[in-house]
């Protein structure tokens, strides 16, 4: 093999190898179909390659399906690209671009054979393609880094489209063969910043799947499956996190709360209707918080609820809120006439306190709910006063007195 030819290897291999990395990926994440039009647009960018370098077809067949398949290959990636964030693509203007470059592009090479005109005539098209997924992309909303990092890549990648072809022309052209083309510096920049931009772009993309993987793992590691709220590992872990980044002087509230006689709702009527009570509960917490609040379920028919910017009388109007809204469910497979009431304890954060002592006074305000007939809301009180923790602070403070006294003397 000479060495022009395997040059001409390099891009149609290295999009065959990324096809088979992402068909890889998709076995074993089927659920993520838009994986599936990932391996299909690089499986289509190494045909293309092969069959733009080696023209197996005969000159103009293979040149014309090398660019057919150049379209269908950046028309599956942006498609599969947004879909990852959810998105649909606009396949007016892809196809538009597209099918726009391969009627210049034919154009060029039957009516009016031009090849610089050609290369201009697939290269914005593709440019305006690629400018067409930065433009979606950059309304995609909460960026991660990583996301940052590809549309900003996609929008150089769109941009290289336009000059590239131009300046290499310029300082090289025009072309008259492609026998002359494939010699020319234009050639090489298309090898060069053809394996680059692959390079970048497929490895971006799957840093990106392997995050989501990443996060999709965590998520289901500190979400409840029956509640489909945060169980007691995630609600925690955010809750220490709220304590992190509190201001100073903001109000936030802990609400524990209990199912009455859930264990007679269990024994009574079976585990599928007491899972049918747990989830409707859960229902009842999303609700009221509306996502703007920690809700999570800390085990059995037990939960939680982390408030922020609500004091005890505020949190105290919400617990009865639930409370009163869980006492009207209907249709959960119980009794007719048969109300379920849940107990609730609420203790506003105290400046300085820790997260220890907080779910103490919560605890202890929800035991004094269950014992004063519970169907009820009860506030904790202060944290208690510790008289032998100050005596011995005190004692302490005198002794350095005395001792610096002495030193004095």
């Amino acid at each position: 093999m000479d060495k022009g030819s395997f040059i001409a290897l390099i891009n149609p291999g290295m999009a065959l190898i990324f096809a088979s990395a992402f068909a890889i990926l998709w076995h074993h994440q089927p659920e993520r179909r838009y994986i599936g039009l990932l391996v299909a647009g690089f499986a289509a960018a190494g045909a293309g390659y092969f069959l733009l370098y080696f023209s197996v077809l005969g000159e103009l067949a293979s040149r014309l399906a090398a660019n057919t398949l150049f379209l269908v290959s950046i028309a599956c990636v942006v498609t599969g690209a947004l879909r990852r964030y959810g998105r649909e693509p606009p396949l007016k203007p892809i196809l538009g671009f597209g099918l726009a470059g391969l009627a210049a592009f034919t154009w060029f090479y039957l009516v009016e054979p031009d090849l610089s005109w050609r290369i201009f005539a697939v290269n914005f098209a593709f440019g305006a393609i690629a400018l067409v997924l930065a433009a979606e992309l950059r309304q995609v909303p909460d960026k991660k880094p990583v996301d940052r990092l590809f549309f900003g890549f996609v929008l150089v990648w769109g941009l290289s489209f336009f000059p590239r072809p131009i300046l290499t022309i310029l300082v090289d052209g025009p072309y008259t063969t492609y026998e002359e083309f494939h010699r020319s510096l234009y050639w090489i920049t298309i090898v060069v910043s053809g394996s680059l931009f692959m390079l970048l772009f497929a490895l971006t993309l799957i840093t990106a799947i392997a995050l989501d993987v990443m996060a999709e793992l965590r998520e289901k590691s500190e979400t409840d499956p029956l509640s489909r709220l945060l169980n007691r590992r995630g609600f925690e872990a955010g809750l220490a996190a709220a304590f992190a980044a509190r201001e100073h002087g903001t109000p936030a509230s802990l609400v524990v709360c209990d199912i009455d006689h859930f264990k007679s709702i269990n024994d009574r009527f079976g585990h599928a209707t007491g899972d049918r009570v747990i989830a409707h509960f859960a229902n009842c917490l999303r609700m009221a918080v509306e996502g703007q609040h920690l809700v999570g379920r800390m085990g059995g028919e037990e939960f939680a609820l982390m408030l922020e910017n609500a004091d005890a009388v505020t949190a105290r109007l919400l617990a009865e809120g639930i409370r009163i809204t869980f006492s009207t469910a209907t249709a959960l497979g119980l009794p007719n006439g048969m109300s379920l009431t849940a107990s609730f304890g609420v203790a506003e954060v105290v400046p300085g306190e820790s997260v220890d002592s907080l779910f103490r006074r919560a605890d202890k305000a929800l035991y004094r709910a269950k014992n004063s007939g519970r169907d009820c809301v009860c506030i904790a009180s202060p944290p208690e006063f510790d008289a032998a923790a100050v005596q011995a602070s005190a004692a302490a403070v005198i002794q350095q007195i005395r001792q610096m006294g002495a030193g004095e003397a």
